[in-house]
């Protein structure tokens, strides 16, 4: 034997030096098998698969350096690198002139932050400090390059547009606008020269999908082409003054014949995008509290003019975001705001009328539609950003009817007094005009919502299951409650476009798209002070925000909420008990108590069941909550009789996951013994979206026709509709089974492990069967698969249980008792 295992320790040793780290291993443990008792094996077994790590990731490291090298501005590539490298300040560098070409400026700040952190004598960014300070969202281009673009892009839309009109002018073409009897907006527009961007607009209106409006157009004694273009326009009202009565009188004017219930207030050089005037109004329609709606202006180079805007304490304006990317994450969140441009602005016919209008003490120009959003929002009223009003706009285009630039300055300086003196008691409550104010005078003030910081992996869509259903409906429901959240998903592998990300969650949630927990401590430290509360899902977004913290409190006061949700450690052991994997009970013990002491900088924890709340007790916390599983009961119509089948529904991203095991364990050991009783025409559906493709393989490598592997479906509800009963075949897990509550609450009787039952506190034989060996679950599928009389009593009695434990209000009390247990709210 002696020889044996000195011929394995040389060979394992040959192999080491060879860095054949696979083969070394395994004559280590040939060795060990030899003779368990051998010293420093495991040590050398330890510093092998070290160096084996160490080597992956460097060669990992260096293919992504050369994708960077080959395609510098993919963004995912340096997020896999600083994965990898967190210190690199190379890598950072380069991602910041990345974000900088696409527009992300806050994130490029972020990113150059980070090199004078890690590098702070970096010789390309002496002068970044000094750009810093000079504004909160440093627009790293300099000024004078912006401004050319701008002028640039001015000039060539210029172009464009004088050839577009004098082609329609010279070929005598038409524009027909629809006549609607009783048109739910009349769209406003002041004319004053400059036909060939009136000649832009008006088209941009016959492009977008909303119909029942109706156009006024004013023209203020325009002296150029103007006038030969509105004898082509058909179906529009028109009014000719003699004078120029400027902006202010003219929207009287028009206002006083308009017939729809809205007025929409619109520049002639604008061009309405996409659906905005849709948007816009199924905005202000979802709420009686909204007075005015507005959206997002964009400059002809494709930068940002405003966002909403900011009324500062001093009477003066900022557009938020002027100079960024239209498309950054703090952009595309609806939110209140101080007002919004008369460039595009929808609000209430009575209402505008109600209020006398705009106001003439502001003739003939500037700070009218700032006045009346600060009286709208005097007797209740919101004014609302909508983010998917996108709207075009070449901006000061007829600024000439002030006259000089001096005397348009003159005449802002004189309103900008003329609305602090009506308003005094409003601006009270206003910021001081500061830039570190920015991010919270970005919403009107006088909301006070509290604000909330959410902290998860990815978006928490319904569908996705591991958790984030019940995320979903923690979201959503503090929403309801009134915070105003910023959703801050760290796992960049799920960068969805925005359209799936506010599918099903509300667009009043921030989100931080494309920032990652590689960029979480840059993004708190300029958020600092700003968040009242954060709240994060899963242990290793809490460690991450432990170890920030641990370098300096970035958050001040505020209150962090760890959804514990289940404990993981205790899952990942059930796992290797199952596949028979060597540990011990006290390496058991102390995992899980490495897991609970990640709430240590925590001010409350939330856990989805009284085991795992009994775990953090035992541990000394004691400010530690239950919260479940929220849903309403929908049982499915169909009879016992009328049904048939087996239904499986999970998710499945992992081959070492609970539904990975649960799926080859029902298809290759359950259900052939359910087949052999029941026949080969039962079928089992598995429904759920599947990332491995090792389980679709070996599931379809049976060649049972009778496993029909569904994938992600988007509506279950025929699917528990049909089935007779619903199968949950689960040997490891954590926490509470979701799959189990949502099929209870459609009125679809289960099968499942004892295992699940015991997290349930549900009994056998009276809400589900229970069954831990294939035999016995196999019987048990088939006695419920042929008693009605069974079916039924596990039904209601199931329907039962979810509606009493499970229920929106049930669930929503919880959640704001848990927020108001330390006096958050």
């Amino acid at each position: 034997m002696q020889l044996e295992i000195t011929k394995c320790l040389q060979m394992a040793e040959y192999y080491y030096f060879k860095n054949q780290w696979k083969q070394a291993i395994s004559y280590y443990r040939c060795a060990l098998e030899l003779n368990p008792n051998l010293p420093g094996i495991h040590q050398k077994i330890g510093d092998i698969l070290q160096q084996q790590a160490e080597s992956e990731r460097s060669h990992l490291l260096n293919l992504y350096q050369q994708k960077i090298q080959q395609n510098p501005d993919n963004l995912q590539t340096y997020y896999q690198a600083l994965e990898l490298s967190p210190n690199d300040a190379d890598l950072y560098q380069g991602l910041a002139k990345a974000l900088t070409k696409q527009g992300r400026l806050d994130q490029a700040q972020l990113a150059y932050q980070k090199v004078l952190q890690l590098q702070p004598n970096h010789p390309q960014l002496k002068n970044f400090n000094s750009i810093q300070n000079q504004t909160l969202n440093p627009n790293l281009i300099p000024l004078t390059e912006s401004s050319l673009q701008l002028n640039q892009a001015k000039q060539a839309v210029d172009s464009l547009n004088q050839i577009a009109l004098d082609s329609f002018l010279n070929t005598g073409s038409q524009l027909q606008f629809p006549t609607v009897e009783y048109p739910e907006i009349s769209i406003i527009l002041i004319l004053y020269n400059r036909a060939e961007l009136t000649l832009s607009c008006l088209t941009s209106l016959l492009r977008n999908s909303f119909q029942s409006f109706e156009l006024i157009l004013v023209d203020n004694n325009s002296t150029d082409a103007t006038r030969q273009l509105l004898k082509q326009i058909n179906g529009a009202k028109i009014i000719f003054n003699k004078q120029n009565l400027h902006y202010l009188l003219a929207c009287k004017q028009a206002s006083k014949i308009a017939q729809g219930n809205y007025l929409l207030f619109l520049n002639n050089d604008t061009q309405i995008l996409g659906d905005s005037i849709s948007s816009a109004f199924n905005t202000i329609n979802s709420s009686k509290d909204i007075g005015a709606v507005g959206g997002k202006l964009i400059l002809p180079n494709g930068t940002l003019q405003e966002a909403g805007s900011i009324i500062w304490q001093d009477g003066s304006c900022l557009g938020y975001g002027r100079g960024d990317s239209p498309n950054a994450p703090q952009y595309l969140f609806q939110r209140s705001v101080d007002y919004c441009s008369g460039a595009f602005l929808l609000t209430p016919r009575d209402l505008f009328l109600q209020l006398g209008g705009f106001d003439e003490d502001y003739q003939p120009a500037y700070y009218e539609e700032t006045d009346y959003c600060i009286r709208l929002q005097k007797i209740g009223k919101k004014i609302i950003y909508d983010p998917n009003v996108n709207i075009l706009h070449y901006e000061f285009a007829s600024s000439s009817h002030t006259g000089s630039s001096d005397h348009a300055i003159a005449l802002m300086e004189k309103n900008q007094k003329l609305l602090q003196e009506k308003h005094k008691d409003w601006f009270q409550f206003q910021y001081p005009s500061d830039l570190k104010n920015l991010i919270f005078a970005r919403t009107q003030a006088r909301e006070k919502q509290k604000r909330l910081l959410y902290i998860d992996d990815r978006i928490p869509h319904p569908w996705v299951g591991s958790g984030y259903t019940r995320s979903h409906s923690i979201l959503c429901n503090l929403v309801d409650l009134g915070y105003s959240i910023t959703f801050y998903p760290g796992d960049l592998r799920y960068l969805e476009d925005w359209s799936m990300i506010y599918a099903d969650i509300p667009q009043t949630v921030e989100v931080m798209r494309g920032y990652g927990l590689v960029m979480l401590e840059d993004f708190v430290r300029e958020r600092q002070g700003y968040y009242d509360l954060v709240f994060v899902s899963r242990p290793h977004n809490i460690k991450h925000l432990n170890s920030i913290l641990a370098k300096e409190n970035t958050l001040n006061s505020a209150k962090i909420i760890y959804d514990a949700e289940a404990i993981f450690s205790i899952r990942d052991y059930e796992f290797k008990r199952l596949n028979k994997i060597d540990f011990t009970e006290e390496e058991r013990q102390k995992a899980i108590r490495d897991e609970i002491k990640l709430a240590k900088n925590s001010h409350h924890i939330i856990t989805v069941s009284s085991q795992e709340q009994q775990q953090f007790i035992e541990q000394g916390y004691t400010n530690v909550s239950i919260l479940g599983h929220r849903f309403s009961v929908h049982p499915t119509p169909q009879t016992f009789a009328d049904r048939k089948n087996l239904l499986f529904v999970g998710s499945i991203y992992e081959l070492e996951s609970p539904n990975a095991d649960s799926v080859l364990w029902l298809t290759q050991e359950i259900f052939p013994l359910i087949q052999k009783q029941l026949g080969q025409t039962v079928e089992l559906i598995i429904i759920g979206n599947n990332t491995v493709e090792e389980i679709k393989h070996k599931v379809n490598h049976l060649n049972n026709s009778s496993i029909k592997l569904l994938g992600k479906v988007d509506d279950l509800t025929p699917f528990y509709n049909q089935a007779r009963l619903f199968v949950a075949p689960t040997r490891y897990a954590a926490g509470i089974p979701h799959k189990v509550h949502e099929a209870a609450a459609y009125g679809l009787p289960i099968v499942t492990t004892s295992l699940i039952a015991q997290q349930l506190g549900w009994n056998p034989e009276t809400e589900l069967l229970v069954a831990d060996d294939p035999v016995n679950f196999a019987q048990q599928c088939v006695k419920l698969y042929q008693d009605s009389t069974l079916w039924n009593q596990l039904r209601k009695n199931a329907l039962k249980r979810v509606e009493i434990e499970c229920s929106a209000t049930v669930f929503s009390e919880k959640l704001d008792s848990i927020f108001n247990s330390f006096r958050i709210i």
